[in-house]
């Protein structure tokens, strides 16, 4: 396995509160790290014919995917070349074409401008040529479908990945084994950081989920660094073997893997978090992959699909059985929570209620974080993300943490 990137020995907070709460804020985010990296725009098989499309935010940016005639997947920028409207809406299938519901500028799948109502009268000499779709650009990874604004992006999408393709992974979900559920829509009253660092943090597991989880240590579990993506493994320690690692061996069993890593643990991890707002969570016979979409400084959706065999997702769960659903918008929300998140057995909802929690106390000028747990399976993972953020981001010249560097050159 290639070597990878330590992390942390004593690991500390560099970012401020107001990294968490401040408008500002997160309109550097979006200026600075939203429109300079890769955006999840789905899986493979949710374009499954020429025409087929989806469209998503990248930061300030509209995008759209879709398969052209040829059977390649483009990306472009969501935005008619006549006064900017947005084209598309949602996910669908074309007849043919992409007609601006404005003007009806009409587009070919492969960004070309095809067609120019009243051309002759309107628009005499105007060179067509010259306004077709912006590009963006698209990498594949897994079956995963991933978007960059900028059509030369730095970093490039195999840049990006860094040591990912060196990953040992669950499931193949290219391969028809495994089809998509619905769409659930978690709506959580917390920034996208505190959920991912949440994700990320080996420390909480065995106490906030100590009824759901049971006694998973910082010495069982660790994560591993790949560039600016981070892979989680189950351990076991003294012999005694946490629930997370027997769901792993099930899996193995399945799948008939017999071979572990060269320091004995699972071949492939439990949670893949990809920097910066993918997270996949494999589970014996099924794969989550999920997204944070930041709406406010207190405000972040994840959104998520539990793939699974065919006809078996029931079993996983729907997402009107779960504490929060509300059924007039199909979306989970903690006001609709009709019991304690810890009398649940839900650990999703545990961890959507800490970081909630979380995001309350980030709003008193009293906050402010003392020592970080140290180690490859506690808190070190929060620095290294931080300091990922931080390498896309102008210098902050009034941070409180003189850690809050310039970005690397580029």
């Amino acid at each position: 396995m290639t070597k990878q990137t330590p992390l942390p020995l004593m690991p500390r907070q560099l970012l401020p509160r107001g990294a968490y709460t401040s408008g500002d804020w997160l309109e550097m985010e979006n200026g600075h790290l939203f429109s300079r990296t890769w955006h999840l725009a789905g899986v493979t098989t949710d374009y499954p014919e020429p025409g087929s499309y989806r469209t998503l935010m990248a930061g300030p940016y509209p995008l759209l995917v879709l398969r052209g005639q040829d059977g390649t997947l483009q990306a472009f920028h969501n935005l008619c070349r006549h006064r900017g409207t947005e084209l598309l809406e949602g996910e669908g299938q074309l007849k043919g074409t992409i007609v601006c519901p404005y003007h009806r500028w009409t587009y070919g799948t492969d960004g070309t401008l095809r067609g120019v109502p009243n051309e002759a009268e309107c628009f005499p000499g105007l060179d067509k040529s010259a306004l077709g779709l912006k590009p963006a650009a698209i990498g594949v990874f897994k079956g995963l479908v991933f978007v960059h604004p900028d059509p030369a992006p730095d970093p490039s999408f195999e840049t990006w990945l860094a040591t990912l393709r060196d990953v040992a992974w669950p499931h193949d979900i290219e391969d028809g084994s495994l089809v998509a559920g619905d769409e659930v829509v978690y709506e959580m009253k917390c920034n996208w950081k505190v959920f991912y660092e949440n994700a990320i943090d080996g420390y909480h597991l065995a106490y906030l989920h100590d009824k759901t989880l049971g006694p998973v240590g910082p010495d069982r579990n660790i994560w591993d660094v790949h560039g600016q993506h981070l892979v989680w493994y189950s351990t076991e320690r003294d012999g005694v073997r946490s629930p997370l690692t027997k769901l792993v061996e099930e899996q193995f069993k399945r799948m008939g893997v017999t071979d572990t890593r060269a320091d004995g643990m699972a071949p492939y991890g439990g949670v893949y978090m990809l920097f910066p707002t993918t997270i996949i969570t494999a589970a014996p016979y099924s794969l989550t992959v999920s997204q944070l979409v930041p709406v406010s400084p207190g405000i972040t959706l994840l959104k998520g699909r539990t793939f699974a065999p065919p006809g078996s997702h029931g079993r996983y769960g729907k997402a009107s059985d779960l504490p929060g659903y509300d059924p007039a918008t199909g979306v989970v929300r903690s006001d609709n929570w009709k019991a304690h998140p810890k009398d649940t057995y839900d650990f999703q909802t545990e961890d959507v209620w800490v970081c909630e929690k979380m995001q309350r106390a980030l709003t008193s000028p009293a906050y402010e974080v003392g020592a970080l747990a140290a180690g490859p399976g506690a808190e070190s993972t929060l620095m290294q993300f931080q300091q990922s953020i931080l390498d896309f981001l102008p210098r902050i010249a009034d941070a409180a943490d003189s850690a809050l560097r310039p970005p690397a050159s580029r």
